[in-house]
Formats: C-alpha cells, sequence, structure tokens
C-alpha cells in the first residue's frame, strides 16, 4: 500500500482533531473537501504531527472537552499547542471520516459505529469522549457505558467523566449507581452548600425521573455531613411521590439544623395542605408571618395560601397589611380589590379600584370591574361609561358584550342589538362571536321579539349548522313561535350529539310534555336529566308538570312542592298552583299565585295560567 503524501496527510490529520467538537449531549459535524476521500482510501501506515502546525488545530475551542494535550507554550505572545502524538492508519482514518460525514447527515446510528471502531484503535482519549457524547445523544446508554470505560482508561483524571457517568446511570434507571459519581462530582466542585444542591437539583431535574431522584437523594443524605438544602429537596420529591410524613420528617431535621430557615416553614405548610390539613398548614404559615412581620413576600404567599383555602376574610385582612405598607404595588391593589368583591364589600372594592386608576396599574381591569359594580347596583349609565374605558385586556370583548345589554335595558333595544351584531361580525374567534348571538337573543326574548330572535340564530346557523349553543337556543325560541317542528329538531339534535346535556334533555322533554301529548317520551327525557342533575329546581318542576299531565297528582305535588322549595320562581309557582287547584287545595293554590306575583307578576306562563283558571 504506498504511503500517502506527508503534508497532506498531517492536513487529513488536522481535519480530523478539529472536527471532533464535544458541546453538551450533542455534536457538530464538519463537511469535508469532498477531494480528500479518495485520499483517504489510498491509505497510509501513520502520521506525526509536526511542531509547526497552526496554533488551532489542538486549541481547547476546536477539540472540545477532554482534549489531550502534551503542553501549551507561550512565545513571543503567540500561543502553539503541540499535540500528543497520535498514530493512524488507514482504516481508523477512514472510520473517523466515516463517522464525520454519517454525523454531517444525521445518521446518529452509523456515526456511533464508525467511532466506536476508531476508538478501539486509537489510543486517544477524544475519540472515545466523543463516542461516549454521541452514544448519550442517541440514547444508546449501554454503549455510552462502554465508551465512558474507553474514555477512562485513556484519561482517568478526566474532569467530564464522573458527570457523564452519572447522567448514564440515571438515564438507565439505575440511580445507585449514579450515586458516587455524583459525590465525585460534589466533592471536586468546592462549593457552598447551596451551589452544591443547586447542582444537584439542576442534574436530577434534567436526567432523572422523581423516584430515581429521591433514591439519590436519600443516598446523599446518609451521610454524616448533612447538607441542609439536599434534604429539603429531598423532601419535595418525598412529597411529590405522596410520602407526605417522611417529607414533613426531613422539614423538621432541616429546622434543627437551622431553626431560621422559614423557607421551610412555607414547604412544610404546603405539604400540610396537600394532605388536608389546611387549619395546621394556615397555623404553620403563621407563626411564619408572625415572626416575620416585615417579610412582605412571605405575607404575599400567606395570603395566596388563605385564597386557596378559600379564607376570604383572612386573605383580606393580609392584602390590607399589604396594601398599607405597598399602596403603589398593582397587583397587591388589584388582589384587595377583587377579594372585596368576593366578599361584598362594594364600597371598599370601588375605592381600591380608582386608586389603581389613579396610580396608572391595571386601569383597564379596574375600570372592567368598576362596571360590573355599577352594573349590579342597577347604575347602568355610568356602568356604561366605565366598560367603555375597557378598550384593551382580555376583559374589552366582554365590556362590550355588557354595553350591548345594558343599552337594551335603558329602553334602546334596537341600538344594543346593532352594538352585538357588530361586535359579533368583528370576532375571528367562533366562541367569542357565539357569545354575542347569544347576547342579541337575550334581548330578542326580554323584548319578546321572538320571530327576530328564531331569524336571527337561524343566520348564525348558516355560519355553522353544528353549534349545539346556539340550536339550544333557536329550539328554545322556536317554541314561542309555535315552531315545534324547528324546536323538537333542535333540541334532539342537541342530545343526539351531546347525551349528557341535562339543560337540552329537560327542554326537550318540557316542551313535548307542555305542547304535544307525548307525555310518556316526555317523561323519558326528563328522567335522563333528573338522573344528570338531581334536585335542579327547573328539571323538578319539568316533572312535576309531566306527571300532572300524565294524571299522576300525588307525584304532580311531591315535584313541584320540591322544586318550589329550592326556587321560588314565577313559573313554578303558576304549575304549583294549577296542581294544588285541580286536586281541591284552592286556598293553597291562591297563596302560591300570590307569592308568583310578587316575583314576577309579568311571567308568560303565570300570566296564561291566572287568566285560564281566573282563580279570583
Amino acid at each position: 500500500m504506498p504511503k500517502i503524501n506527508p503534508i497532506i496527510l498531517s492536513n487529513i490529520r488536522r481535519l480530523v482533531l478539529k472536527s471532533m467538537r464535544i458541546s453538551g449531549y450533542g455534536f457538530q459535524s464538519r463537511l469535508y473537501l469532498v477531494l480528500l476521500l479518495p485520499v483517504v482510501l489510498s491509505a497510509c501506515n501513520s502520521m506525526t504531527a509536526t511542531s509547526n502546525a497552526p496554533a488551532d488545530a489542538a486549541s481547547p475551542e476546536s477539540i472540545g472537552i477532554g482534549a489531550d494535550k502534551a503542553a501549551v507554550q507561550e512565545a513571543d505572545g503567540d500561543v502553539i499547542a503541540v499535540e500528543k502524538q497520535v498514530k493512524l492508519d488507514g482504516d481508523s482514518l477512514f472510520n473517523l471520516l466515516a463517522a464525520e460525514f454519517a454525523g454531517n447527515a444525521g445518521d446518529v446510528k452509523a456515526s456511533l459505529q464508525y467511532y466506536q471502531e476508531a476508538s478501539k484503535s486509537i489510543e486517544d482519549s477524544r475519540i472515545a469522549a466523543r463516542t461516549a457524547y454521541i452514544a448519550l445523544y442517541g440514547e444508546d446508554y449501554e454503549e455510552t457505558l462502554a465508551a465512558l470505560n474507553r474514555w477512562r482508561e485513556l484519561e482517568p483524571d478526566s474532569v467530564d467523566l464522573p458527570r457523564m457517568y452519572a447522567v448514564t446511570y440515571l438515564k438507565l434507571g439505575q440511580p445507585e449507581n449514579a450515586v458516587p459519581y455524583i459525590e465525585e462530582i460534589i466533592s471536586a466542585s468546592q462549593a457552598n452548600s447551596v451551589d452544591e444542591a443547586m447542582a444537584v437539583k439542576e442534574l436530577l431535574a434534567k436526567d432523572a425521573t422523581t423516584q430515581d431522584a429521591y433514591v439519590v437523594l436519600q443516598k446523599l443524605n446518609e451521610r454524616e455531613d448533612k447538607n441542609k438544602h439536599l434534604l429539603v429537596l429531598q423532601s419535595r420529591y418525598a412529597a411529590q411521590l405522596q410520602h407526605f410524613d417522611e417529607a414533613l420528617d426531613l422539614l423538621d431535621e432541616v429546622l434543627v439544623i437551622d431553626p431560621a430557615l422559614f423557607e421551610v416553614m412555607l414547604i412544610k405548610s404546603r405539604i400540610l395542605s396537600a394532605q388536608g390539613k389546611n387549619e395546621e398548614a394556615t397555623l404553620v404559615i403563621k407563626k411564619v408571618v408572625d415572626e416575620y412581620p416585615d417579610n412582605n413576600a412571605l405575607r404575599l404567599q400567606y395570603a395566596g395560601m388563605l385564597v386557596e383555602q378559600r379564607s376570604l376574610e383572612l386573605a383580606t385582612e393580609q392584602y390590607e397589611i399589604l396594601y398599607e405598607k405597598q399602596p403603589d404595588e398593582g397587583d397587591v391593589v388589584l388582589n384587595l380589590a377583587l377579594l372585596y368583591i368576593e366578599t361584598k364589600n362594594l364600597d371598599a372594592a370601588s375605592k381600591t379600584l380608582q386608586h389603581l386608576i389613579d396610580i396608572d396599574k391595571h386601569t383597564a381591569v379596574a375600570n372592567y370591574y368598576l362596571g360590573r359594580i355599577e352594573q349590579n347596583k342597577g347604575n347602568e349609565k355610568q356602568a356604561i361609561a366605565y366598560y367603555l374605558r375597557v378598550n384593551s385586556s382580555e376583559y374589552a370583548f366582554d365590556s362590550q358584550l355588557r354595553i350591548g345589554v345594558l343599552l337594551a335595558s335603558l329602553g334602546k333595544p334596537d341600538d344594543g342589538l346593532a352594538k352585538l351584531e357588530a361586535l359579533a361580525e368583528g370576532q375571528a374567534a367562533w366562541p367569542l362571536r357565539v357569545k354575542a348571538y347569544l347576547a342579541q337573543g337575550e334581548i330578542y326574548r326580554d323584548q319578546r321579539r321572538y320571530q327576530e330572535g328564531v331569524e336571527m340564530y337561524s343566520r348564525a346557523l348558516q355560519q355553522n349548522s353544528e353549534d349545539t349553543l346556539l340550536l339550544y337556543a333557536r329550539g328554545l325560541m322556536a317554541e314561542k313561535v309555535d315552531r315545534l317542528d324547528m324546536a323538537e329538531a333542535d333540541l334532539l339534535k342537541v342530545v343526539t350529539k351531546e347525551p349528557n346535556n341535562a339543560d337540552a334533555l329537560n327542554a326537550l322533554g318540557y316542551t313535548l310534555a307542555d305542547r304535544t301529548a307525548r307525555y310518556q317520551e316526555a317523561l323519558g327525557y326528563i328522567l335522563r336529566a333528573s338522573e344528570l342533575v338531581p334536585d335542579d329546581p327547573a328539571i323538578l318542576d319539568s316533572l312535576g308538570w309531566v306527571s300532572y299531565r300524565l294524571g299522576k297528582m300525588d307525584d304532580a305535588l311531591k315535584w313541584l312542592s320540591k322544586a318550589f322549595a329550592k326556587m321560588e320562581d314565577a313559573e313554578i309557582a303558576a304549575h304549583y298552583g294549577e296542581v294544588l287547584w285541580q286536586t281541591d287545595q284552592k286556598d293553597e293554590a291562591r297563596k302560591i299565585w300570590k307569592k308568583g306575583e310578587q316575583l314576577n307578576a309579568e311571567n308568560p306562563v303565570l300570566v296564561e295560567t291566572l287568566k285560564r283558571i281566573k282563580p279570583w
């Protein structure tokens, strides 16, 4: 076999070595000049690096982790790398180039195979290291171990070996085998206890399952020299595995080491909450807050826990303290305002929301909730004024929706309908369009413009004929204009698509019971609705009404009395009173009807019933 020109061979060698970059778990490839391939295939016997090679040929940047340099010399300000002599024959060089070409083509498996062959014959730790990284990148962990063993044989003092072994064993699900290498990493780092724990935390979070991480921490924490931060980390993993008692014991051990570590008490309270021991958890966190009253971050966490536990009065107290200390902290002010709303303290909520506007924090949200408060008070014009100021944020759409509804309440239904129609057309998201259509439908219903409502829903359904919300709404509206065929078809389509839609089942059953003689069929739908939502007043009313239609007076009285007891409603009163009247309980019927009139004298069902029966 003829020898290759030493200069060419040296250049090839440098290209090969220069390509050996190791970065993380991946590897970078270099595209070689295709003209080199015939030279490689012609083979060679050996090569030796020349001492006057370019300085970057064996630099740490070009060789990567585990670079094997004999020495680095400085001369006249220039750094010259003197490489360790490496002998390559033709086969070895071919394997290296083939490995890199395979890697460049994205064939990790082939690249690994070529590097494995090269590593067997080349006494260079860089080749073994690269083989290990490629095997790890390709998730071939058994081969990773083999490459690591070869790397250790050639360069036993490499600082990267412990981490590579630890990661590989964690990937293999062998945490016990990973522990000695993690301990070696810790010992070599000479870091403080916090950095030590952080390093372990990052390693486990990236490369270990929860169970394996827990096992590693168990082993690490068996050392006599306890690291309190590692104990805390173990308690977190124990809690994730629902070993709550053990997690609490570990935290108590930490507090013995450092009683001032108040963060431990926070973790302890959350573990107690996870166990359902909310009162105990609250006492723990309250104790910490009392010990550190000026720690606003701690108090904020305490307040958040109280909100989670629905202890809203106590949470409000904590936010009031925070508000006093941090009056310009927007999130604190907003949360306090929302708590005031939750606890029905609307005057305090209004003042707090106004303060948000004054400090120019969360102004859109503040105006939205001020509008809600005024709307609940019946101040429609003031509510609209606030809603008009909500021009951005997630509340903008709902604000415009409410303006449309409020315009109708102020005696301008057509303005409200036009507003809502334009709002619907301006939405790209179909669910938002549906909300605008449904709001229009409510205005048509309140105005008793049922035919217009049916037409509006029909136009909307032309865009999406399968939307169950629109079908349900049109079905209810169609019944009002005696389009029983449309009402039944729409509601039946809804229950076919959504068999567990209790509202649609009840509406279909009630419509059949009230407007047709198909009482048994109606009863079937209503009973299905009742099974899904027991004790719902509307469904109980339907059960009572269909029982009345079937002539089962005792059942009718049972269901209707229960429905009215759960919710005093004018329509339920109309039905209940009629059954009482037909069972010769006329005085009781009149009493129920009177209550119904007090609730809503204009309810169409009640008005029709009284007009038909003429009880007084």
